[in-house]
């Protein structure tokens, strides 16, 4: 019984890795070469790492703000815009049946961000705004999962997508060329967040095809930079 539970986990963990006819031309016929079957492959592996590194994206952040116990230097409306960006692609995503490796990254960066907006609440003189702001998140997000929130407004929240990210990256320059620093930003978690955009637009193009989601991709990428 254990053992038919391990193969099946098993070949179900290869069928996702090798889609399509893949498993049957890379890992039966050998034909390891096949330029689709590789590219989607690749694109696979790239979507689980990105979603795997996104669990720890904004660790650094958070833990430079709890030590300072400050959010100086830190743009609290360019955080809410990141996360309204981050929070549309995932739930767009989501209802759109994407797989997770596609998505995944996106719903654990806007819980990471919805931790630092509440720990620049909390360190600030409006405190208590911090937990209505989680109790906010929780209702929004069990909205979408029990599919209250109409697809239409998932896409046009995804198609807003692009100029919040833009107009929320130069709050952030501004907010950093007023203080004469960059403060509590932390620059570890910047290089992490442009490495992974440039890995989510390959596999956006290969996964979904979606206009909206690569466009919002590529828009993120300026960020960093």
């Amino acid at each position: 019984m254990v053992a038919s539970e391990v193969y099946r986990k098993l070949d179900h963990m290869l069928h996702y890795m090798f889609p399509n006819n893949c498993y049957n031309e890379m890992l039966i016929k050998l034909n390891v070469f096949d330029p689709d079957c590789s590219s989607l492959v690749l694109s696979r592996l790239l979507g689980l790492a990105v979603t795997a590194g996104s669990l720890m994206l904004f660790v650094p952040q958070i833990i430079k703000i709890q030590v300072a116990r400050s959010g100086a230097g830190i743009s609290l409306p360019s955080q809410l815009l990141g996360l309204l960006s981050c929070f549309a692609t995932a739930a767009y995503s989501y209802a759109s049946n994407f797989v997770f490796s596609q998505w995944g990254d996106s719903l654990f960066v806007a819980i990471q961000m919805a931790i630092i907006i509440m720990q620049i609440l909390y360190f600030s003189t409006f405190s208590a705004y911090a937990f209505a702001f989680l109790a906010f998140c929780w209702a929004v997000t069990f909205a979408v999962i029990g599919n209250y929130i109409p697809f239409a407004v998932l896409a046009a929240l995804q198609a807003v997508t692009i100029p919040l990210v833009v107009v929320s990256k130069f709050l952030q320059i501004h907010a950093n060329f007023h203080d004469g620093s960059t403060g509590q930003l932390s620059l570890i978690s910047v290089g992490l967040q442009f490495g992974g955009c440039i890995a989510r637009v390959f596999t956006s193009v290969k996964e979904t095809g979606d206009a909206l989601v690569i466009g919002a991709w590529f828009a993120v990428q300026l960020g960093p930079v």
